[in-house]
């Protein structure tokens, strides 16, 4: 056995700052994002990550919140990305840059997404957190999630089959389970923050290729 304080002190005694400031100091500027992970994605590919769960998506860590995960639905803005050496992402979909993308998107292998992205508050983790429906299959759910607007809602996946191609797409219905939220002020904060993106070239990982799927 290695050498551990925990053996003589309780840790936990010694730490003044609480893991909320901890988070505040070590996390990036650009939030969580909850994403489907189905059999096409590399993480499930390599055995690292569940078919068809949810990860909350935190740089190159993947949190696993389950097959069904309850959140908070809080915002929408409108979203187009393109994925290449950089990561071009537009809000705005009166831009050329937008409808460029979205004209792209339907190209195979492009690279380009575009759909409804969410701020969300997930339940488990008690992050916010963003999700992208930027698939043509997801954008279909995208009325749904939209209806559950400062409601709880529970997201799932539904097995899609179309010619050759099978493939989970996700679903969002009712929450019916009740969990705590945030304070009003840190909704009406991230909602700000979210509701004001900037346009142009994002540092982020891209989306897994599940997401850009179908």
């Amino acid at each position: 056995m290695g050498t551990e304080l925990a053996n003589v002190v309780d840790v936990a005694s010694l730490q003044k700052y609480d893991d909320k400031t901890f988070d505040g100091m070590s996390s990036s500027t650009f939030l969580p994002r909850l994403q489907l992970m189905s059999a096409s994605s590399d993480m499930c590919k390599q055995g690292k990550f569940p078919i068809n769960h949810y990860a909350q998506i935190t740089g190159q860590t993947y949190t696993d919140v389950g097959a069904e995960v309850d959140v908070l639905v809080i915002a929408w803005r409108p979203k187009a990305m393109k994925i290449g050496e950089d990561i071009i992402v537009s809000h705005n979909p009166d831009c050329e840059l937008f409808k460029q993308i979205e004209r792209e998107s339907e190209g195979k292998d492009s690279g380009c997404m575009y759909g409804p992205e969410f701020l969300v508050y997930i339940a488990s983790t008690k992050k916010f957190a963003t999700l992208f429906l930027g698939s043509k299959s997801a954008r279909r759910e995208g009325n749904n999630v939209r209806a559950r607007l400062g409601k709880a809602a529970t997201m799932k996946s539904q097995f899609i089959e179309w010619k050759s191609y099978k493939w989970q797409a996700p679903t969002c219905i009712a929450c019916n389970t009740p969990f705590d939220l945030p304070s009003t002020e840190e909704i009406v904060a991230e909602a700000e923050k979210f509701n004001n993106p900037t346009e142009g070239v994002e540092q982020e990982k891209a989306p897994s290729s599940s997401e850009r799927a179908r």
